[in-house]
């Protein structure tokens, strides 16, 4: 069998698609030396790849674009019927909406774009809106990553349950593996406060940034430690951090590398996901991996993804927000700080790969 993966996503910004995306393929590489792999890339190969690509068992395709939109909905459906395979695959955004063939299989995250709708802009929502409606007719299969996203998948999408496939996203192994770097180190580089809780994401609406913005300020003399933000700026953040930002209490680190992001998670006393929407929510996962506790908002998929390893609050309340924050010192070590056997069996890339590699063999 011939399986064609789209992995142009891993030449913009490395989120918890795309690495879902890179993470999948390469254990697919690993475990399956019997069918014939197509890897599509965007512009030049993603690392990581180049030591499988051999030009029999694993080829390459590098196409090339600059226009992001113009580049997934046309230059790669050009291409996509040029490659010819048994299985398209598509880990991170959705299949071009002119591309029709046989054996495709996308991957939906989540339903945002209906869910979440507020957080995005009008084009953003049409534009989501339009792909996943055509991409989904065109599907064999459709792959996500919770029993919630399932269920909106199908309600929204009118697609039949028995043919969406839950396959869980996993912690990439870069961000727990200790890569030598002291506190002092890591500290020194990011600016960072000697005590602080942290929350890591893209910062924009959805992430619900205000919330945790809005709870901290209010409570930030009655503690001993500072709010850590880890992430690249998104959409509308600025105009919140404009109204909340404290140079002194409030740190904002920008994008961190893969090699000191385990050393910031270690050393947080608390790593809070205050998020409106999520598919999965990968972050409160690592944190969890690496023995931080987590406070979490109770919307969406969050609790069925973390279960019992969390200490929640009501989705969008202020209140129970504060009051947690407060109590970080004096019920901290009431907190869960570890995942449970059941979430350390199933979110594995290895064990989802496998699952992919079954859906293909049917």
């Amino acid at each position: 069998m011939r399986i064609a993966i789209d992995l142009t996503s891993l030449s913009y910004h490395m989120t918890g698609i795309e690495r879902y995306a890179a993470c999948m393929t390469e254990e697919m590489l690993k475990l399956d030396i019997s069918n014939e792999y197509v890897l599509i890339f965007r512009n030049e190969v993603f690392p990581v790849f180049e030591q499988y690509i051999d030009q029999k068992r694993v080829k390459v395709e590098i196409l090339r674009g600059r226009n992001k939109m113009l580049f997934l909905q046309l230059v790669l459906a050009i291409n996509l019927y040029r490659i010819k395979a048994d299985k398209y695959i598509f880990f991170a955004f959705t299949s071009p909406i002119i591309f029709r063939k046989k054996g495709i299989i996308n991957t939906i995250h989540d339903m945002g774009a209906w869910d979440a709708a507020e957080a995005m802009t009008c084009l953003q929502k049409l534009y989501w809106r339009t792909t996943y409606r055509i991409s989904a007719k065109n599907s064999e299969r459709i792959i996500t990553v919770s029993e919630f996203s399932k269920g909106r998948i199908s309600d929204i999408l009118h697609y039949s349950p028995q043919k969406i496939d839950v396959v869980y996203s996993a912690v990439y192994k870069g961000v727990t593996k200790d890569y030598g770097y002291s506190f002092d180190d890591v500290r020194e580089k990011y600016q960072l406060p000697k005590q602080y809780i942290m929350t890591l994401s893209t910062l924009e609406p959805r992430k619900n940034m205000e919330l945790l913005l809005k709870a901290f300020t209010n409570i930030q003399d009655k503690v001993d430690y500072d709010l850590v933000l880890v992430g690249r700026k998104g959409w509308k953040i600025d105009e919140v951090l404009e109204r909340y930002n404290s140079k002194t209490r409030i740190h904002i680190t920008g994008y961190v590398e893969d090699e000191h992001i385990s050393v910031i998670y270690k050393n947080a006393k608390c790593f809070v996901f205050p998020s409106l929407y999520e598919g999965f929510g990968l972050p409160p996962v690592e944190a969890l991996a690496l023995g931080t506790p987590v406070i979490a908002s109770d919307a969406a998929s969050i609790p069925e993804i973390l279960m019992d390893s969390a200490t929640y609050f009501h989705n969008n309340s202020y209140s129970e927000l504060s009051d947690l924050l407060i109590d970080i010192n004096s019920k901290l070590s009431t907190f869960p700080r570890k995942l449970n056997l059941y979430q350390k069996e199933n979110y594995s890339f290895k064990k989802s790969a496998n699952k992919i590699l079954g859906i293909i063999s049917r």
